[in-house]
């Protein structure tokens, strides 16, 4: 295989920056997407919540297992495509990631892996929303603050849009390098 490029999300200051700005860009664009989705299900009550310490103190514990969860289905896709490749998990630079370093996986298994925690987690949410379990200013917060935080996932299915049909995704330890096949 050869080299295409390399793209060091970890260790880049300037990529986590610029991220970090577009994640607050998204968490108010995904405000209004989803504030949206419950006005057009509850009308103007989707806005009337009661908060206390008790309800501040669950919806972090929530935010946190968004996080551990997102994470985790990272893994098991990572699993699903490269059962034999390791996975590990970490904090790092304010960003939670998983990764399966020396796994090469296509395009297509790599954009599955990335998107899978953004469908499966805001699917869930919306079910909890339609359920009840959540209302409606709970599923703007929750589901604006998950599709924010997939702004690395984001980021990295931009990446692979832009790079040339028939590559493979190597993932490392501090971001993905892409290689193309030498086979004619």
């Amino acid at each position: 295989m050869t080299l295409i490029k390399e793209i060091d999300l970890l260790e880049n200051k300037k990529t986590i920056i610029w991220l970090n700005v577009a994640s607050v860009i998204l968490m108010i664009l995904f405000i209004f997407f989803f504030g949206f989705i419950a006005t057009l299900i509850l009308g103007n009550g989707a806005f009337e919540q009661h908060f206390d310490l008790s309800t501040s103190f669950k919806g972090f514990l929530i935010m946190f297992g968004i996080v551990v969860v997102h994470e985790l289905i990272h893994g098991l896709f990572f699993k699903l495509f490269n059962p034999e490749g390791k996975v590990k998990f970490g904090f790092k630079n304010g960003m939670a990631y998983a990764t399966s370093p020396q796994s090469i996986y296509t395009k297509g298994q790599f954009s599955i892996i990335i998107l899978a925690p953004f469908v499966i987690i805001n699917s869930l949410i919306f079910i909890a929303f339609l359920l009840g379990w959540f209302q409606g200013i709970a599923f703007i917060f929750f589901s604006a603050f998950h599709a924010a935080s997939c702004v690395g996932d984001f980021y990295f299915i931009l990446l692979l849009l832009t790079t040339e049909k028939g590559a493979y995704v190597e993932d490392t330890e501090v971001g993905i390098t892409f290689y193309r096949s030498n086979q004619a």
